[in-house]
């Protein structure tokens, strides 16, 4: 009566989602149906007060319409009060718990007396108990199954959160999800729902994937798989997740999978992983560039293995797929001998490296047309806040001690997870993002350096050498950029073979100068030649023309007549402010930085490329090209949420750019 009277229903499993009182009502009629017709008289007597249960066993049933014995009792209305006491007893013997998952408890043991068991049951039958059912009591249905549910069904139905149910996701829904999702899970949150043996996280990575695509969906395991990359398949997916539910703490990785889905489905992320599976990666980090790369941040190059390495992680962390799926002719990305290196390679990169090599990722994905993304993304650790998962929190790890540990040992890696009492998959991923910064010159590093000397002797022998630097005349920074050797080492080389290094501009200034005024004086206004003007000045004509580089002066384009163009870039870069005047060499010089100002104005450079009607790629290879002339980043890049904005560089060159412009208008 007080359901009746008191409608809409709020108490026991109805308290979070409060249900009219016909619907309850619909409730306690199928649970009744259930007992009436089901439930065997030992139970019904121990659930039941005494004197209820002998009045209704009493006699057996009979129609009030007939006076004959019901062949379905249950199924028609009650002949007698306590035939209607027992079901709304019982029925409400369940709904009265506290809450869904405890009416779960009470209605299992219901259907343990009727069935023998309860993978006889599935999460569809209660269909079949009546019309007008409420979702409250489907929920409690899925608590009562949870014991006998597969592991995929415990989490499409969602079991841990409060109100478990059926699925409501579309399939654009979840392919939408799957977009958002790298192929290779993000490495902490692998780390955390790894356990600490039995499962690699390397293996776990892409089911975790393909798993977070199951909650809330009738998506089967194949599909999933095949939505994240077809990195594995739904058999590989179903054995590991065999391995999961095996494990104490499978509750709660259950419950991380559902909250991290709830929050891909309620926000937007900064990374298309869809659109980056597909991208081409063969022309991601040229050997050109790990050259110059190695070169800037003094890193040894290695014989083509190290090189390897950097492309194959650099490409798992930008498209999210394995690394041993990247494009390689040479193939083994995937031998045990390839990781184990790699996982050196991890331990000796230095920030500068890793600096550089992300600068390298962003410029990849600008020739795509992707200028707003990341490099990578993770989702908020937060959403793991309270659960008790089986593996360790990289977040724990302390990291001058690591730094400490990671430079003293032959596998600094496995060592540092040793004594940190972590695993080593943590220790990649906490210097992954924490680079170790290079260690003081040592003994060690001493005899690191003698090893690279030795390298270059076997690779640029006493013949080669004299071919390229005597011969071809080739200068030290062209041979370091064929052969990977920085200019010092080729010094040295150079010396110890005796070969006589050609004057480069220290010697020549130490043999006198060559005066800016004068050198613009003879070859600008008088048109002399530099050929002419070196052997006036006593030096060779490559020497002149590194005054003319040093003055900023621009050389003549050969074969062309016209010098307009170079007089006007004169007279602008000796009337420019001092702070511009690196940038204002070259054709198109002054285009480029008044590019550069205007795009400042926009928030991100893909909108100024847009504004400005320039090929985006053309826009941002400018800006770079300005940045290295004056020799720092003058815009930071624009995030997901955050405009780009201006560097405290890029306000004093924007400021000089308005300057020479305001001077330079009639």
């Amino acid at each position: 009566m007080e359901i009746i009277d008191g409608s809409p229903a709020a108490f026991g499993p109805y308290r979070t989602c409060p249900q009219p009182a016909p619907a309850v009502l619909a409730d306690i009629r199928a649970l009744g149906i259930r007992v009436l017709s089901d439930l065997p008289a030992a139970v019904l007597r121990e659930q039941i007060p005494a004197d209820i249960a002998e009045a209704h066993l009493s006699t057996d049933a009979v129609s009030p319409h007939t006076g004959q014995a019901m062949e379905r009792p249950g199924f028609m209305a009650p002949p007698r009060a306590a035939d209607t006491a027992v079901a709304v007893t019982m029925a409400l013997s369940i709904l009265e718990q506290p809450g869904i998952h405890p009416a779960g408890e009470a209605l299992r043991s219901l259907l343990e007396a009727v069935r023998e068991e309860l993978t006889q049951i599935s999460a569809t039958s209660i269909d079949n108990w009546g019309r007008g059912i409420s979702p409250v009591l489907q929920s409690v249905h899925l608590a009562a199954l949870a014991p006998s549910l597969r592991p995929s069904e415990y989490v499409r139905y969602r079991i841990t959160i409060e109100t478990p149910r059926r699925p409501t996701r579309t399939t654009r829904d979840i392919e939408q999800r799957a977009r958002k999702i790298p192929t290779m899970f993000w490495p902490p949150w692998t780390i955390r729902l790894a356990p600490l043996e039995g499962i690699h996280a390397r293996a776990l990575a892409p089911v975790l994937a393909a798993l977070l695509l199951i909650p809330d969906s009738r998506t089967s395991l194949d599909q999933a798989a095949g939505l994240i990359g077809d990195a594995i398949d739904g058999t590989e997916v179903s054995r590991l997740l065999q391995e999961l539910d095996d494990l104490p703490q499978w509750p709660d990785i259950a419950t991380a999978l559902d909250r991290l889905a709830d929050y891909l489905d309620a926000y937007s992320t900064p990374i298309d992983y869809g659109r980056r599976r597909l991208l081409d990666y063969t022309s991601l980090l040229p050997h050109d560039r790990w050259l110059e790369i190695c070169r800037r941040t003094g890193t040894p190059p290695g014989t083509g293995r190290r090189e390897r390495i950097a492309r194959s992680q650099l490409f798992q962390r930008l498209s999210g797929l394995p690394a041993e799926s990247f494009p390689d002719d040479l193939g083994g990305l995937d031998s045990a001998e390839f990781r184990a290196t790699s996982l050196r390679f991890t331990a000796l990169q230095i920030p500068e490296l890793v600096h550089a090599l992300q600068q390298e990722a962003l410029t990849f994905l600008a020739s795509h047309h992707i200028h707003d993304e990341p490099v990578t993304w993770q989702p908020p650790a937060t959403l793991l806040a309270g659960l008790s998962l089986p593996g360790p929190d990289p977040a724990r790890v302390d990291l001058p001690r690591l730094h400490q540990l990671v430079r003293k040992r032959q596998h600094p890696v496995q060592h540092a997870a040793q004594v940190l009492g972590t695993t080593v998959e943590a220790i990649r991923h906490v210097l992954d993002e924490h680079p170790a910064p290079a260690p003081p010159l040592t003994k060690s590093t001493a005899r690191a350096t003698g090893r690279i000397r030795q390298q270059a002797r076997q690779a640029i022998p006493t013949e080669r050498f004299t071919r390229l630097y005597l011969d071809e005349h080739r200068s030290l920074q062209q041979i370091a950029t064929l052969t990977g050797f920085s200019r010092r080492v080729l010094t040295d080389l150079a010396r110890e073979y005796g070969i006589l290094l050609r004057e480069g501009p220290k010697d020549y200034k130490r043999r006198g100068t060559v005066e800016r005024a004068w050198l613009i004086e003879q070859y600008v206004h008088r048109r002399r030649t530099l050929p002419d003007l070196a052997r006036e000045a006593g030096m060779s004509t490559a020497n002149m023309a590194r005054w003319a580089k040093t003055h900023n002066v621009p050389l003549r384009p050969r074969g062309g007549s016209s010098h307009s163009q170079v007089l006007r870039a004169i007279d602008q870069a000796s009337r420019a402010p001092s702070i511009l005047r690196p940038a204002l060499g070259g054709q198109g010089a002054s285009e480029r930085l008044s590019r550069f100002a205007a795009a400042s104005a926009y928030p991100s450079l893909g909108a100024a490329a847009s504004g400005l009607g320039l090929n985006t790629f053309t826009l941002v290879a400018q800006i770079n090209r300005i940045e290295r002339e004056l020799g720092g980043p003058l815009l930071v890049r624009a995030e997901r949420g955050r405009p780009m904005t201006l560097t405290p560089l890029g306000k004093k060159v924007l400021k000089a750019i308005r300057k020479m412009q305001d001077n330079t208008m009639p």
